[in-house]
C-alpha cells in the first residue's frame, strides 16, 4: 500500500468541513478536490470495487504530499466499515447510534491515522444550515463564483418539525462520534467551525505542526465563500425557542 499517512476527519454535516478540507489543501499548494470522495464512491455510487481500489482513488486525488485525506459523516460511516470488511451494500439510511462491531473494520483500517473531529459550537445555526442546503441544493459557494452565486434559490418558510428532527439528529452524530473516541482510545485533533470561519489560516496551526505539513507563505486567499446570512440567524434564534419549547413538551406533568 505504500508508505502514504492517512488523516480522517470526522464530522457532522455544515460543521465547515469541506471549508476546512479545502484550506489545508489550498495553504499546501494543491488545487481543488471532492472532498466527499468515499461517500459519492460507496454511498452514493455503491460502488462494488474491491476497497483496494477505492482506497486508491483516494490516494490518487486526496493526498496533499504522502498525507492522504479521508473526511468522513458519521451517519454512514458503517456503510465504509462494511466496503472495507467486503461485504455487499444495498440500502444506506442514515444510521444514528454507535455499535463498535459496525465501526471495527473502518477504525482497524485507519487505526494510524491522524484523527480530527470537525464540530460545531451552534448546533442550532448547524441545523438551519442542513435545511436551507437539503432544500435549496446550495451546499456551498467558491469565491471564484461568489458574484454569479448571489441569487441563490428562494428559500422556503420556516417549518418547525423539519428543523427539530435535523437538531435532534445532528445532536446525536456528535454524540456518537464521542463514543467512537473513547471506544477505540482516540484522542483527536479537534476543529471548530467558529475557529476556521475566524481563524484563517492560524486555527490550522496545531493540525499542520502534526502532521509536518509546512503551508505556503504569505497564506493565499481562502476559496469559499460563506453561505449563511441574515435569514440563517433569524430561523437559528426561532428553532432555540422551539427546542425549549419541544424539551418542556417532553417533561412528564407533575403528579
Amino acid at each position: 500500500m505504500g508508505r502514504e499517512r492517512y488523516v480522517v476527519f470526522c464530522a457532522t454535516q455544515r460543521t465547515g468541513s469541506t471549508l476546512i478540507y479545502d484550506d489545508i489543501r489550498n495553504l499546501m499548494g494543491y488545487p481543488i478536490t471532492d472532498s466527499e470522495r468515499l461517500y459519492i464512491e460507496v454511498i452514493r455510487g455503491r460502488s462494488t470495487k474491491p476497497w483496494v481500489e477505492i482506497i486508491e482513488g483516494l490516494r490518487a486525488d486526496n493526498s496533499v504530499h504522502d498525507l492522504v485525506m479521508a473526511k468522513v459523516m458519521f451517519h454512514y460511516t458503517p456503510y465504509l466499515s462494511a466496503a472495507i470488511a467486503g461485504l455487499a451494500i444495498g440500502e444506506t439510511p442514515p444510521i444514528y447510534r454507535f455499535e463498535s462491531a459496525e465501526f471495527d473494520p473502518f477504525y482497524n483500517f485507519f487505526r494510524d491515522a491522524i484523527w480530527v473531529y470537525i464540530g460545531r459550537n451552534d448546533v442550532y445555526s448547524q441545523a438551519v444550515s442542513m435545511y436551507f442546503a437539503e432544500t435549496t441544493d446550495v451546499w456551498h459557494r467558491w469565491e471564484i463564483s461568489a458574484e454569479t452565486d448571489s441569487a441563490f434559490t428562494p428559500r422556503g418558510a420556516y417549518d418547525r418539525a423539519r428543523m427539530l428532527r435535523y437538531l435532534e439528529n445532528l445532536m446525536t452524530e456528535r454524540d456518537c462520534w464521542q463514543l467512537f473516541f473513547n471506544c477505540y482510545g482516540i484522542t483527536p485533533i479537534r476543529l471548530s467551525y467558529e475557529d476556521a470561519i475566524s481563524g484563517y489560516p492560524a486555527y490550522l496551526d496545531e493540525f499542520l505542526s502534526v502532521a509536518g505539513l509546512s503551508p505556503q507563505s504569505p497564506p493565499p486567499s481562502r476559496r469559499m465563500a460563506k453561505v449563511g446570512d441574515a435569514m440563517n440567524a433569524e430561523f437559528a434564534r426561532l428553532l432555540r425557542e422551539d427546542a425549549r419549547v419541544a424539551l418542556c413538551e417532553r417533561q412528564p406533568a407533575d403528579s
